[in-house]
């Protein structure tokens, strides 16, 4: 549980009618999401569905992607029964022995292939026949809809022939399935992250980029610097910080390193990453990569810009608990008015840098 009140400093030149605080993530007592698999006999893969229905037409809710506390969010549509008598009348008549079915493995977005691609992947990274040992011998793995496009990408991570993946996309009729394999998730947003976790991380980002030597010798590559994770150069579709480049501006007069993730090559990413000692950045998929280095990453000290505690997503403090490392919420953000997506300030860049800055000298936490 991350929890307590810390003070936060205000510069005395500073006199804003704003609250700009640190926020408190009382997160649930919830175990480690546990390691192993579902098994369940006699199900049925649907044409564009994205899990499994029993021979009923229940959805077999494991199958389905959950978010939440209480995983009460389904991201995909909650899913709905359906008529279970007319699954065999409508079928191929084909039958599929053994599948392994996973609800998340889109490779379209760097910071859900750390969290929820690697929770749901994971156990298939874990040796070079990940498949066979899930699921046995000549299995078929199978994806939701919306990893389709992935489907090359898969096939090359895996190793796996094109006769063992597809996407429910693919199918024109209703396919019985006689054993189905469902590997439980080592990471669901929102909701909890087991230690395990941070060697699936590993293994996959080793498998695309081959940084296993380079993060063995970046461990205790610690240089004290404070770095600062930037969203001001994403793309115009991605979620933007009103004014951050002004923020940006102020922290380098501090001393703080600024960096844009997005145009850095992995390995310089790990890099600024292992030399800072205080990182901040607002809540996103920056913050993620930390995760690569596991429990092994020393005491760095992790500052996530954000919302209330209630309104941002606790992923990062998740992540923070189970790391081991120190870590702060500066509630210093709301939704901009002017926009769906983005976030305006709550106070002037300087105010905010100069919490910063005194959350970088605080050697108390």
């Amino acid at each position: 549980m991350i929890s307590g009140v810390w003070p936060m400093p205000t510069p005395s030149d500073s006199i804003e009618p704003v609250v700009v605080g640190l926020a408190d993530f009382h997160l649930p007592a919830i175990p480690e999401p546990p390691d192993g698999v579902v098994l369940r006999h006699d199900v049925w893969l649907l044409p564009g569905a994205n899990g499994l229905y029993d021979a009923a037409g229940t959805p077999i809710v494991e199958s389905f992607l959950r978010r939440g506390f209480d995983l009460g969010h389904y991201p995909h549509g909650r899913p709905e029964p359906v008529d279970g008598a007319a699954l065999s009348v409508t079928s191929t008549g084909k039958e599929l022995a053994r599948v392994v079915y996973v609800p998340y493995a889109a490779m379209t977005h760097f910071g859900h292939m750390l969290t929820e691609f690697a929770g749901n992947l994971g156990s298939l990274l874990e040796c070079p026949d990940g498949l066979d040992r899930i699921g046995g011998i000549e299995s078929v793995l199978v994806v939701p809809p919306r990893a389709a496009s992935s489907i090359t990408a898969l096939s090359e991570l895996l190793s796996l022939p094109a006769n063992r993946l597809f996407s429910t996309a693919s199918l024109a009729k209703p396919v019985r399935v006689l054993h189905a394999v469902i590997p439980r998730p080592s990471m669901m947003n929102r909701h909890g992250l087991a230690r395990r976790h941070f060697g699936h991380v590993r293994r996959l980002l080793s498998r695309l980029y081959g940084v296993d030597a380079q993060l063995a010798a970046l461990e205790n590559d610690d240089r004290g610097e404070k770095l600062y994770l930037s969203r001001s150069r994403l793309a115009d579709d991605a979620r933007h910080i009103e004014g951050e480049e002004h923020l940006e501006r102020d922290l380098k007069g501090l001393g703080w390193r600024i960096v844009y993730p997005e145009q850095l090559s992995l390995a310089d990413q790990l890099g600024c990453l292992a030399a800072a000692r205080t990182i901040a950045g607002g809540v996103g998929s920056a913050l993620h990569l930390l995760m690569a280095f596991g429990e092994s990453f020393g005491r760095r000290r992790l500052v996530s810009l954000g919302q209330s505690a209630d309104l941002s997503n606790p992923n990062v403090a998740l992540q923070a608990a189970r790391q081991g490392l120190p870590f702060r919420h500066l509630v210093c953000m709301d939704r901009d008015p002017a926009s769906k997506k983005d976030l305006r300030l709550l106070a002037s860049t300087a105010r905010v840098a100069a919490c910063l800055e005194a959350l970088a000298a605080d050697h108390s936490w």
